[in-house]
C-alpha cells in the first residue's frame, strides 16, 4: 500500500510538472503588446497586436501595417505593407513601460527601408496606459 502511494505521489508530481512546463508558454509571449509612443513625441508609435500584427503611425493615419513574429529577445518583421523587405531581425528590451529596438546586424544594410531604420535603430518607445 505505501508503494501505491509514492507512486501516485510520483505520478502526480510528473503530470504537474509537465504541465506547468507546457503552459509557461512560448517565449513570443513575452514581447509585449499594446499601443507604444516613440520618444520624443506626443502621439506617434506603433502598435502590436497579440496576433503578430502591427501599425505604424499616429492618431491621424495608419502609415505601415505588418505582421511579427518574436522569441526570446529577438522581433522579427514578416511583412509588411511598405515595400520594405522582410525577415529584418531586431533586439528588443522591454522594462514594463519602455520598449526599445535595435538591429541584428548593421544597420546601414537597412537605410535603404527609411521608415522602418528610422523607428527601429536604437528607438525607444513608451507603453500608453
Amino acid at each position: 500500500m505505501k508503494h501505491n502511494k509514492w507512486f501516485t505521489l510520483l505520478a502526480i508530481a510528473l503530470v504537474l510538472s509537465l504541465t506547468l512546463t507546457a503552459c509557461g508558454g512560448s517565449k513570443a509571449s513575452s514581447f509585449p503588446t499594446g499601443r507604444f509612443i516613440q520618444s520624443g513625441s506626443q502621439e506617434y508609435g506603433m502598435t502590436f497586436n497579440a496576433d503578430g500584427t502591427f501599425s505604424v503611425g499616429n492618431s491621424a493615419a495608419v502609415f505601415v501595417t505588418g505582421t511579427y513574429k518574436a522569441d526570446d529577445k529577438i522581433f522579427t518583421e514578416t511583412s509588411n505593407s511598405g515595400g520594405c523587405k522582410t525577415n529584418v531581425n531586431f533586439n528588443y528590451t522591454f522594462d514594463g513601460t519602455n520598449l526599445t529596438f535595435t538591429y541584428v546586424g548593421n544597420p546601414e544594410n537597412d537605410a535603404d527601408c527609411t521608415g522602418r531604420y528610422a523607428d527601429f535603430n536604437n528607438v525607444t518607445y513608451t507603453l500608453k496606459k
